[in-house]
């Protein structure tokens, strides 16, 4: 028996489509995933289920309750945590839960056993504000209050974004928990990696359905061999490949490039000759199987649904008008552009940054990795220069953390998870505005925002807010805003949340390039295959490093495949997850 129904749903905001002829089926006691990054149409599809929006057209019933006639008996049979922290930020814990339950006519006790091993987790902070308590916590405490009344179906709108990969993990550890107990979940989610965890997946984008069918099922559709390589020069074999007229498509994988041929050959053998064509230092490559994120890209590129602009691999950054240009920056070197040593920040007595040391080369790329309360932020803010550290040392650009701030901020370059541009300000406006910040004169503001505008191919879109373009074009300009007056370091604070596995690639093309150009990238970000781009990652845990090597490094030290499960092992053990 069906627990929700949808049929041709439609819903338009102005000439937008945000959900285009939508139909699916979710059966009594499963976990159905809409799979999609921001911007796809899961949130409207949720809110008209949960009769909090009205589609233009088309039908939904949930547990056999239409959506519009029936919306208080859905109403009283759901639980819907939204995408935003959804609670009440000046209320306690306990708080917040006698809120939602009284809402419903019920107690916490009355339910207790349906939320024991979740509220358990949280009940030693009860008498905490939520907007007090950690990501992960947070999560757990809305979906306490979302299962307060018992409900039937349980809508989840992305709950797992912006947390760490241990919290997500136990996140789903509570979700198949739920399952068992007969309770119909529908998930939505960026992560293309929690699709596995579903029992059916609907992958989404643009407001269309792709693909619904089960985790294996898509995999197997992939229709054609897909072959991993990896090189000394990553970024060159990428652009290589790319370039070759027997490839068909080739983007980033963590530390592979994934690429597939024109022809039917599946040989690593025939992907071994095309790539030696370019003569790459150690150069591997092998067939593999298909992943949720590979079919995704495909069906993306199958239902030409293009997420982003083109890519800037286009642009010839080479020539003296480019912002990133050779001419303006050194060759990479082995220049410490960071040096950290017994870097310590206190907060009366509680430790956020434990004697942290490490060191950052030119030209490098650098993940800075931590469970949320590791202390990630709080180091990023010594660095940027706008906390002082209570003791230890540490430079920036050759500049002292403790006496040359003002410095080290003209010589850096940051963005942020939202991208940090203005939407009420056009794309020249943000420009300008970002030129000032950063100290340039007015003749150089001119000069390099044709530069830049011309360069990103934005010239008819000069005079347009920000607001209004699409999501890969805002990322791409906040990027190059963040580096308009060409600093030496540019931190990047989990720049890729949220957006589709495509501009996700496109993005990390930027990374690579500014990283040739001799501009040093300190990126935090919780997507794991992200890590692998990385050339070294450090490892966060109760404010104290516990881990700094290459991907590969880190991998083979801890026996495993991936870097979710490195980062498991070591944040598993964290004692500051509510911190």
């Amino acid at each position: 028996m069906s627990s929700v129904i949808v049929k041709n749903i439609v819903k338009s905001y102005g000439s937008t489509k945000a959900v285009d002829d939508v139909s699916f089926e979710v059966q009594k006691g499963e976990l159905f995933g809409l799979i999609g990054p921001d911007g796809a149409g899961k949130t409207s599809i949720f809110r008209i289920l949960t009769t909090v929006l009205l589609a233009d057209s088309g039908t939904a019933t949930v547990e056999g309750y239409d959506v519009v006639k029936d919306f208080q008996q859905i109403r009283n049979r759901v639980g819907y945590m939204p995408g935003r922290f959804s609670l009440y930020q000046d209320l306690t814990v306990a708080e917040n839960l006698n809120f939602f339950a009284t809402i419903f006519g019920t107690t916490l006790e009355k339910n207790y056993e349906l939320i024991k091993d979740i509220y358990d987790q949280i009940k030693p902070f009860s008498d905490r504000r939520a907007g007090k308590l950690s990501g992960g916590m947070k999560q757990k405490l809305a979906l306490c209050c979302a299962l307060i009344h018992q409900p039937d179906v349980l809508f989840l709108d992305e709950p797992t974004t912006g947390v760490d990969v241990v919290s997500r993990k136990e996140f789903w550890e509570m979700l198949t928990t739920l399952k068992k107990q007969g309770i119909t979940i529908v998930v939505s989610t960026p992560y293309m990696e929690e699709a596995k965890l579903c029992d059916r997946i609907a992958l989404i984008q643009k407001g269309k359905m792709m693909s619904i069918d089960k985790p294996d099922a898509v995999v197997q559709n992939f229709p054609k061999s897909l072959f991993a390589a990896k090189a000394e020069n990553i970024y060159k074999l990428l652009e290589n490949l790319r370039s070759d007229d027997s490839v068909e498509s080739c983007y980033a994988f963590g530390e592979y490039l994934h690429l597939t041929l024109k022809s039917e050959e599946n040989s690593e053998q025939a992907v071994m000759a095309i790539a030696e064509k370019y003569q790459p230092g150690a150069l591997v490559a092998e067939k593999i199987t298909p992943t949720i994120e590979d079919s995704f890209i495909r069906l993306m590129n199958e239902y030409q649904l293009p997420a982003a602009p083109p890519p800037l691999s286009t642009v010839n950054y080479s020539q003296p008008t480019a912002p990133l240009s050779t001419v303006n920056y050194p060759l990479p070197s082995k220049e410490k552009v960071i040096t950290c040593k017994n870097l310590t920040k206190q907060f009366g007595e509680f430790k956020a940054v434990d004697g942290i040391s490490f060191e950052v080369e030119q030209g490098e790329i650098f993940g800075f990795l931590g469970a949320n309360g590791a202390g990630k932020t709080t180091a990023m803010r010594i660095l940027c220069g706008l906390s002082y550290p209570t003791s230890g040392e540490a430079t920036v650009a050759g500049f002292d953390v403790y006496r040359q701030q003002e410095q080290i901020k003209r010589n850096i370059g940051y963005m942020s998870q939202k991208f940090s541009l203005y939407d009420n300000l056009s794309v020249l406006e943000n420009i300008e505005f970002y030129g000032g910040v950063y100290g340039l004169t007015r003749s150089e503001i001119k000069q390099r925002s044709g530069e830049l505008v011309k360069t990103l191919g934005l010239e008819k879109e000069a005079k347009k807010l920000v607001g209004a373009l699409p999501l890969g074009w805002k990322q791409k300009l906040a990027f190059s805003a963040a580096i308009f007056h060409r600093p030496k370091i540019v931190f990047l604070d989990e720049p890729t949340g949220g957006v589709d596995p495509i501009t996700r690639r496109q993005f990390w093309d930027m990374i690579y390039e500014a990283a040739e150009a001799g501009i040093t990238v300190f990126v935090t970000t919780h997507y794991m295959d992200e890590a692998e781009y990385c050339n070294r990652i450090t490892v966060m845990v109760d404010g104290r490093v516990e881990a700094l090597d290459t991907p590969t490094n880190l991998k083979e030290q801890f026996n495993t495949d991936t870097m979710d499960e490195v980062f498991y092992q070591l944040a598993r053990g964290a004692k500051r997850k509510s911190d």
